[in-house]
């Protein structure tokens, strides 16, 4: 698993999808576990689908994987399956609290904090949020 990265289990879903400042995508029928190589598939395109949906902020994403702590969990929503992503900038976030197990809920932020869904046959971004301002 990729440093910073934490597959949460899939009774996590219902609290990771319930945000305080940003939307995130509807809950689905079921779960599923992650694993790393979807992990790592999504991580490969989310720089350049953050780069196409922020405007003139490119350097910001740069360290994406390195400087950020990320949770995921896996979402099964008529019969396809999805990965959630909830990202916390690693400066912004001296939240202490179990990143392997409770799912971080961070209201405000900015860009500092945001959710990405991923559809997994299809390769692509199906939803990208991020916090509301300071």
């Amino acid at each position: 698993m990729p440093k910073g990265a934490y597959i949460l289990p899939g009774s996590a879903v219902p609290k990771i999808l319930r945000q305080c400042s940003r939307s995130a995508p509807k809950i689905g029928e079921g779960s599923w576990q992650p694993q790393a190589a979807g992990i790592r598939e999504l991580e490969a395109a989310l720089p350049g689908e953050l780069r196409k949906r922020s405007s003139g902020e490119s350097s910001h994403w740069q360290n994406l994987l390195r400087d950020w702590r990320r949770q995921y969990v896996g979402i099964v929503r008529g019969g396809r399956r999805y990965i959630y992503g909830s990202f916390a900038q690693d400066d912004s976030s001296s939240i202490a609290f179990d990143w392997q197990r409770e799912p971080m809920q961070v209201c405000d932020g900015g860009v500092s904090f945001f959710g990405v869904e991923y559809d997994v046959a299809r390769r692509r971004f199906t939803h990208v949020a991020f916090n509301g301002p300071y």
